[in-house]
């Protein structure tokens, strides 16, 4: 697995489900192949066509320019872990 930071890349043997078990306040998970660390979201954007098709949510990190998908399946549990 290949943790992200602003600054640089770590690889770590760890799993994601382990990561996320032994840290369940500190990480949210977004997609089956993505944790964040709730502390770096800046927020949510809508995303997507303008019409309402192929719309989806995308989690905004601070200090990182690109937005990370949220799949249909997580964005209740993120919505609700973020208080919106």
């Amino acid at each position: 697995m290949t943790a992200r930071t602003v600054k640089r890349e770590y690889v770590l043997d760890e799993s994601l489900v382990q990561l996320e078990e032994e840290f369940p306040r500190r990480f949210l998970r977004l997609h089956r192949n993505c944790l964040v660390a709730r502390d770096a979201v800046q927020g949510v954007e809508r995303t997507g066509e303008p019409d309402g098709g192929d719309a989806h949510w995308a989690v905004l990190i601070r200090g990182v320019p690109e937005r990370l998908p949220v799949s249909r399946r997580q964005w209740p549990v993120v919505r609700q872990m973020l208080g919106l």
